[in-house]
């Protein structure tokens, strides 16, 4: 049997670790003392547990819900869907322009698109990139609802456009060619929003269905500081704590924490990274069935049963064990006086 996933702490002693159904991993806190708190170097790691409309608790940074925090350097949120809407007549009805400016964030290149929909439409995401102003942009139109793919997302009805790595300080802008009136129908409305790929799958009910949807599921990458490993080490401040490796980012000030192999927890905690048994679990462990495991702190070892010896590539059989499977037969002749034993 599988043994059962131990829980490491994840927050200082003493501290709030979840809010809601999110957990909650330092440096990231709820309360005053809990959370790294240098603002002007680190960024933000205040996460407000408030309470939603329903009564229950949330986690906000900023203005965004959270929905999951990783030690790994990921926080998810609710970005903002931007929109750019039209009456019948052409008449604009409401536009938006969301923006992220949380100066300790980049959105992930890897886990989010910058998508437009719509059919007389076309969007722009500008943001900083290494230190200078960068701007791209896609558009998507279509005369006809019969025209549109569902499931593909290629500038008929929906367009989507890779975002380079490293972008933070974002704003976004859905904006229409002909104010709709071609197509108002069944598409009233231009759409823009950067969002998590895998949690998205184009449909053309979104043409109108979208402007329900007032945000959206979106990945952030975190990180420590702004130095690098070898500068950040001797700075008081400094926070991979002990059985740690820390790693600089591509295209991002800060680094990193995480716990050599061997070890798991949190990185970011004095001693948070604590020692895996790898023979609590065989999935944890390569020892075969004539072998047993031996834990050691940060790995493991594996020892040949009794009966068994090592050849130095694997545990083979004893040349003069007893085998329960063998019979051991003795004939005797008495005449000679002679014992054998088979």
């Amino acid at each position: 049997m599988a043994a059962a996933a131990i829980e490491f702490p994840i927050a200082l002693p003493k501290c709030p670790d979840i809010c809601g159904n999110v957990k909650i991993p330092y440096p990231y806190g709820t309360t005053k003392g809990c959370y790294l708190n240098d603002t002007a170097i680190f960024g933000y790691y205040f996460i407000n547990c408030t309470t939603n409309a329903y009564g229950q608790p949330q986690p906000m940074i900023g203005d965004f819900n959270v929905t999951s925090i990783s030690i790994e350097g990921e926080i998810e949120v609710q970005m903002f869907n931007s929109l750019d809407c039209y009456d019948e007549s052409g008449a604009p009805l409401e536009n938006n322009s969301p923006s992220l400016t949380l100066p300790s964030f980049t959105v992930s290149a890897t886990k989010n698109k910058f998508v437009a929909v719509g059919c007389d439409t076309y969007a722009d995401l500008n943001g900083d990139l290494n230190g200078q102003y960068f701007s791209l942009g896609c558009q998507s139109k279509c005369q006809t609802i019969n025209n549109v793919v569902n499931g593909t997302c290629s500038g008929i009805g929906c367009c989507k456009v890779q975002i380079p790595e490293g972008m933070k300080n974002v704003n976004f802008t859905a904006s229409s060619f002909n104010e709709h009136e071609e197509v108002w129908k069944f598409n009233p409305c231009s759409f823009a929003f950067i969002i998590q790929e895998d949690k998205f799958n184009f449909s053309s009910g979104y043409l109108a269905s979208l402007r329900n949807n007032r945000t959206l599921p979106m990945v952030l990458n975190w990180t420590v500081g702004n130095k690098t490993c070898k500068v950040a080490r001797n700075k008081a401040n400094y926070i991979c704590g002990e059985k740690t490796i820390c790693s600089d980012l591509n295209n991002e000030s800060g680094y990193r924490c995480k716990c050599k192999d061997g070890y798991e927890g949190n990185p970011y905690l004095k001693h948070g990274c604590q020692d895996i048994d790898e023979c609590d679990a065989k999935k944890l462990n390569n020892c075969t069935s004539h072998q047993y495991c031996v834990n050691k702190l940060g790995s493991y070892h594996c020892s040949c049963i009794k009966g068994y010896h090592s050849d130095g590539e694997a545990c083979v059989l004893d040349q003069f064990a007893p085998n329960k499977s063998s019979l051991a037969i003795i004939l005797t002749i008495d005449y000679f006086g002679i014992y054998f034993a088979i």
